[in-house]
């Protein structure tokens, strides 16, 4: 900690003399990086920001090469080369690239307090590839910047244990064997020349300790778009500035408070313990936590909805015709590509097979099912489960929606098949539920009895839920070739989940045993928003319900109360499309809100269910939201009983005297 200080106390004295000399802005430091794609994603995207928050100001300059070695940056200099890329970010923030410029013109551009080399990721184990390289790069730039100015080294990270680069084979495409060779690598040159080190390879290795596990990297190399750029961030500031990062006040705008706060973490244990991997404490227990940490606003702030039945261009919708015809595809439009993000519809060469069958499971009262629906891309598959009544006279109705945990969390029941192990793998992060774990949330025996089916499969068979970039899948399937991660407009977590529930539909369009005109999609919470977007999308589910879905589901954005729509998009950003996170601190500006979402429902039987101590998904706001789309049931001229609501004692859940509701409900519109 001494020597942090000392170094802290060195870089305040640099940039109070150039204050004195009226070159530079208060507290400003100038860095200039010389590296490749891995120093893009360190300095080019969140340092400017973390510093500043910190009340810093930094100039930051990339010299750009894609995959650049030491090497290459020697000859590049020596031949004066003009051939790289000048990223720049100016004190203001402005970002720049002026193409075709030489190592020494760079080098006089600012008055640089800091210049930093990285080697090519593929040669950092490799200790004979860095000289007399980067000798010669020091020599070369310390005759070309002020006095004053400090060298540093980046550390490297090693690879993704499924990465794919054409170096990996070196390592024995061995992760530890890779973040060995490098640790030995960057210690023994950052000693020979004593430079000091930024330990973003250790950083990177800390996190993938942690629960985040090898979830870094976006396509098993370079640094996830914001997680990783941002852990990568953490890491330069706190090694330049010798400041704790943790605490900075500086969020992205689509990671999570307690992401963020993972790679804070991990970016100071790294800085404290360059080349030992560190156990962070960080679980992902962040919603509580989270949750616990707000107050609930004492006033609902004052709000106008927008009008189902009012077009986007003012005209009035005035006949059942134009609603279907015209307003109920432009609100799905909307929500689509400004909140949850547009899908695809059929995969082709999908397959299905039932992989297990028992028409006497559950002591005779069931019969089980498991569907295997392969999308044959990338080993992607849905694992479906199903419970039908036993000796059922024909085909039943169902209520189909996805599990948390995964389908042997449904019930005790034994028969229920784990994933496999690299089906497991490919969520990104997984633990085995004991068997049952939720079943308190699934009353398969008594849902049977009343002569419904239950259909199930688990979150990450579609889509895992953590913000993972978007790696580990269903979303790829619409990227195209070189696309890395969704368009604005394309389907976040939550929209795929939808997709998921209707690639299932497809299935039991074939099943025998059921009636898949009588299927009700239900979900709790994030999946009550999911049965909600999955209803509205396809009309085949004959019914919806809502269970506490709150914020983004049934309650009303605009209310602000509660969850809201800048929290909820902090928390999960992984739930929505890009183009949601604008309205975070303007949810007046949204062109729809809730309301119109249930009312997508219509003409079919809508359910919504809030819990009374469930006061961050707003029951309030929930009920007022059913209210308000009942209006349009009303236009329709619908029975208003095709909408039900009650409200059950206790917190945020889904309970048997919930489930007794739905089929009395169901009884009433499904039979």
């Amino acid at each position: 900690m001494k020597r942090v200080a000392i170094i802290f106390m060195l870089l305040t004295i640099s940039a109070a003399t150039f204050c004195a000399s009226g070159t530079s802005v208060p507290d400003t430091l100038r860095l200039l990086s010389i590296a490749n794609s891995y120093g893009q994603d360190a300095v080019e995207q969140n340092l400017h920001e973390i510093a500043l928050a910190d009340g810093h100001v930094m100039i930051i300059g990339n010299m750009y090469i894609g995959g650049c070695s030491l090497e290459r940056h020697w000859n590049n200099a020596a031949a004066d080369s003009a051939t790289y890329s000048y990223r720049k970010v100016s004190a203001e923030g402005i970002h720049t690239n002026t193409k075709g410029v030489t190592l020494g013109s760079s080098l006089k551009d600012e008055p640089w307090d800091i210049v930093v080399f990285h080697q090519a990721s593929a040669l950092s184990g490799k200790p004979e590839t860095y000289e007399p390289y980067l000798t010669d790069l020091l020599r070369y730039a310390r005759a070309r910047t002020p006095k004053k100015c400090r060298m540093m080294l980046n550390q490297t990270w090693a690879y993704a244990a499924d990465a794919t680069h054409p170096a990996f084979p070196d390592y024995d495409r061995n992760q530890q064997k890779m973040y060995d060779a490098l640790c030995d690598a960057y210690r023994a040159e950052a000693k020979k020349h004593r430079l000091s080190l930024i330990p973003s390879g250790t950083a990177v290795q800390n996190s993938r300790a942690s629960y985040n596990g090898d979830n870094v990297t976006r396509d098993g190399y370079h640094m996830h778009w914001w997680f990783g750029r941002y852990l990568v961030a953490c890491t330069y500031y706190e090694a330049i500035f010798g400041k704790d990062v943790t605490g900075n006040a500086f969020r992205p705008q689509n990671l999570s408070a307690e992401r963020t706060l993972l790679a804070q973490k991990c970016a100071h244990a790294a800085c404290m313990h360059p080349f030992t991997v560190t156990d962070v404490k960080a679980g992902p227990d962040y919603f509580s936590r989270y949750v616990a940490s707000l107050e609930m606003t004492p006033h609902i702030r004052e709000y106008t909805l927008p009008d189902a039945l009012t077009m986007k261009d003012g005209s009035r919708v005035d006949t059942p015709e134009k609603w279907f015809g015209s307003r109920r595809p432009e609100l799905l439009e909307l929500f689509e590509t400004e909140m949850f993000g547009k899908a695809p519809g059929r995969i082709d060469g999908t397959t299905w097979d039932v992989i297990e069958e028992d028409r006497n499971a559950l002591g005779g009262k069931a019969v089980r099912k498991q569907v295997k629906i392969d999308f044959n891309r990338n080993g992607r598959y849905i694992t479906v489960l199903m419970y039908l009544p036993a000796g059922a006279a024909g085909k039943v109705p169902v209520f189909m929606g996805l599990n948390f945990e995964g389908n042997a969390s449904v019930s005790t029941d034994p028969g229920i098949l784990y994933p496999t192990h690299s089906h497991a793998k490919a969520y990104g992060v997984y633990t085995a539920p004991a068997r049952g774990a939720q079943a308190e949330r699934w009353p398969v025996e008594e849902i049977v009895s009343r002569g419904y089916g239950i259909v199930t499969f688990h979150t990450s068979d579609v889509d895992p839920d953590f913000d993972d970039g978007f790696r580990n899948g269903v979303t790829p399937f619409i990227f195209k070739e070189g696309q890395l991660y969704p368009e604005p407009d394309q389907w976040g977590t939550i929209s795929a989940w939808a997709w998921g529930m209707s690639r299932v539909m497809d299935y039991l369009e074939t099943d025998p045993d059921v009636d898949a005109c009588r299927v009700a999609a239900i979900g709790h919470s994030r999946l009550g928003k999911t049965a909600l977007l999955a209803g509205a999308r396809d009309e085949r589910f004959a019914m919806v319900v809502s269970n506490c879905s709150g914020c983004c589901g049934a309650a009303l954005s605009r209310r602000d109360y509660g969850e809201t729509v800048e929290s909820i998009v902090h928390l999960f950003p992984h739930w929505f499309c890009g183009n949601f996170f604008k309205y975070a601190r303007d949810v007046d500006s949204l062109p729809f809100d809730q309301h119109e979402l249930l009312a997508l429902v219509a003409p079919r039987p809508l359910y919504v269910a809030s819990a009374e101590q469930d006061a961050w998904a707003d029951p309030t706001g929930e009920l007022l939201s059913l209210q308000e789309a009942r209006k349009v049931y009303d236009f329709l001229g619908l029975d208003r009983g095709l909408t039900g609501y009650h409200i059950h004692e206790g917190g945020h859940g889904i309970t048997l005297t919930d489930w007794t509701h739905y089929m009395d409900f169901a009884d009433r519109y499904l039979k």
